[in-house]
């Protein structure tokens, strides 16, 4: 009874200690890549493409979801309606 208790104490704790690797390397590589990526410009002189105007009410409720999702992290750059 001992064995089989020291056999899943040793499991158990490889895959919590796996799992915590994953979640700490995970966390690296996502402040790494936010730290060198490259931030998209929008250049004044492009032309926009003619889409109906969005009523303003709606973009700002979208705007308002994305900063507390986010918790003041995110960003709304582009609103495009779809047309199907």
């Amino acid at each position: 009874m001992s064995e089989a208790l020291k056999l899943m104490l040793t499991g158990m704790s490889t895959v919590f200690f796996i799992l915590i690797m994953v979640v700490v390397l995970g966390n690296i590589i996502i402040r790494i890549t936010n730290r060198f990526s490259v931030a998209v410009v929008d250049h004044p002189g492009a032309a926009a493409p003619s889409q109906q105007e969005i009523n303003p009410l709606k973009l700002a409720a979208i705007v308002s979801a994305v900063e507390i999702t986010t918790k003041g992290k995110g960003r709304v750059t582009l609103v495009e309606k779809i047309n199907e």
